[in-house]
C-alpha cells in the first residue's frame, strides 16, 4: 500500500510543480501558466535586432573550448528558442505562432514584479582637465587584484590591492574620488558630477567631446563593493517623499543642494570603471542590448539569455501638473543583462535606449506587472507560421 501511495504521489507531482527547466537548469520560481493572452505590441525590427544579437553571443558560447555538456545543452536550447522566434517573426499572425509553439512560465503572483528602467546617458567630456571638465572617468586600475578564494579552501571571489605586504579591499568610492591612496590616470573628464554618478548607475554612456568627437563608454569592472541606493537613503532621510521618488527627483534635489552631493554619493561604496568602445551598450551576457527588447534580471532566479514576455505600463508623457501619463507595454524581451540593484524574482529592469525620451521613461519607470519566460513546447510537432 505504501508503494502505491508513493507511485500516485509521483504521478501528481509534475502537474503540481510544472516548473521551468531549460537544459539541465531548473528555475523553481517560474511556474507554468495557461492563462496568458500573448500579444506582442513592440517594434518587430527591434525584435529581429535583439534576436540576431542574441544568436551572435550564443554562437560564440557554443563554439568556445572546454564548454561543459550541461552548458552546451543550455546554450543549444536558448539558440533553438531564438531561431524559432526569427522563423516566425514575419508570419501573418505572429502572436498565434508564438502561442502555439511556446509555453509560458510566470514569475511569482500576478502583477507581483516591479519593473524599473535604465538607459544610456549623454555626457560632455574632454581629454584635458580644466575649469569646466573636472570629474574623471577611470578605466580598470592597474593595481586592482582579483582573488579566487577556492584556492584558499573558501568560496567566492574578491578584489583588492596590496599595501605593504597585506592584501586589503580595493578603494571605496570616497577614497577613489578623493584620491586617498588611489592613483590612476583618467580616460577623460566630464563637466557634471551628477551625470557622472548616473553613468555609474546605468553602466554605459555616450560622451560628446569638446573636439566634436563622440566616445562610447561601456562597463569594464567595479571596485568589488555592492551598490547601495542613494534614492532609498534620501527617502529614509525624508529628503524626497517616497511617492515622488524618481531619477528626475534625485537630479533636481542635488541641483538644489550641491553641498550634499559628496555626502550622499559616498553612501554608495561601489565605483564603476569604464572602457572606450565602438559598439554597445553591452549586457552582462556580452550581447548588445536593444531598446525595449532587452532586460536586466537576477540570474539566480531567471535564465540568462532567456526569452521572456512582459506585461506592464511605461511612462508616456507628462501632464501640466507634473504627473506622468502611462501607456501599456506588452512585448517579448531577452534576458541579457544584470544590475547591482536588480535582485530577486520581484525586480526587472527594462533597457530604454539613449536620448531624452529614454531618459524620461527610465527615470519614471516604476510599475508592477508580469514576466513570463518562454520554453518550446515538446508535446506537439513544430507549428509553422502562416503564409
Amino acid at each position: 500500500m505504501k508503494a502505491f501511495i508513493i507511485f500516485v504521489s509521483f504521478l501528481f507531482l509534475p502537474a503540481c510543480a510544472q516548473r521551468l527547466v531549460i537544459g539541465p537548469s531548473s528555475y523553481p520560481e517560474l511556474k507554468l501558466t495557461k492563462s496568458v493572452r500573448f500579444h506582442d505590441a513592440g517594434d518587430k525590427e527591434r525584435l529581429k535586432d535583439a534576436c540576431m544579437r542574441q544568436m551572435e553571443v550564443l554562437n560564440r558560447a557554443l563554439a568556445a573550448n572546454n564548454v561543459t555538456p550541461e552548458k552546451l545543452a543550455y546554450y543549444r536550447e536558448m539558440a533553438e528558442i531564438t531561431e524559432t522566434v526569427l522563423f516566425g517573426i514575419d508570419s501573418s499572425d505572429f502572436n498565434k505562432f508564438i502561442s502555439e509553439n511556446f509555453d509560458f512560465y510566470r514569475a511569482g503572483d500576478k502583477d507581483s514584479v516591479l519593473f524599473t528602467g535604465y538607459y544610456t546617458p549623454l555626457l560632455h567630456g574632454s581629454r584635458q582637465k580644466d575649469s569646466r571638465y573636472q570629474y574623471p572617468i577611470y578605466g580598470v586600475p592597474d593595481d586592482m587584484i582579483y582573488v579566487d578564494l577556492e584556492g584558499f579552501g573558501k568560496s567566492g571571489k574578491i578584489k583588492g590591492t596590496v599595501k605593504g605586504r597585506e592584501l586589503v579591499p580595493y578603494y571605496r568610492r570616497e577614497e577613489i574620488v578623493n584620491e586617498e591612496g588611489f592613483k590612476q590616470s583618467p580616460i577623460f573628464y566630464v563637466d557634471n558630477n551628477i551625470d557622472l554618478f548616473f553613468l555609474h548607475i546605468q553602466g554605459s554612456g555616450v560622451a560628446q567631446m569638446d573636439d566634436g568627437s563622440t566616445v562610447r563608454l561601456n562597463y569594464a569592472d567595479n571596485n568589488g563593493f555592492s551598490y547601495m541606493s542613494i534614492g532609498k537613503q534620501l527617502i529614509l532621510d525624508k529628503e524626497i517623499p517616497r511617492e515622488q521618488m524618481s531619477m528626475d527627483a534625485i537630479k533636481e534635489y542635488f541641483q538644489k543642494h550641491p553641498e550634499k552631493i559628496d555626502y550622499y554619493f559616498n553612501q554608495n561604496p561601489s565605483y564603476v570603471f569604464f572602457k572606450e568602445d565602438i559598439d554597445g551598450p553591452y549586457g552582462s551576457t556580452g550581447a548588445v542590448v536593444t531598446p525595449s527588447r532587452s532586460i536586466a534580471a537576477d540570474a539566480n532566479y531567471f535564465p540568462k539569455y532567456g526569452l521572456a514576455y512582459i506585461e506592464t505600463e511605461v511612462p508616456d508623457s507628462k501632464n501640466e501638473d507634473g504627473s506622468v501619463r502611462t501607456a501599456p507595454l506588452s512585448a517579448m524581451v531577452f534576458d541579457q543583462d544584470s544590475g547591482g540593484a536588480i535582485k530577486g524574482v520581484g525586480r526587472v529592469d527594462i533597457f530604454f535606449g539613449e536620448g531624452n525620451e529614454a531618459a524620461f521613461r527610465a527615470g519614471f519607470m516604476k510599475y508592477n506587472g508580469n514576466i513570463y519566460y518562454l520554453k518550446k513546447k515538446t508535446k506537439k510537432p513544430f507549428s509553422a507560421p502562416s503564409a
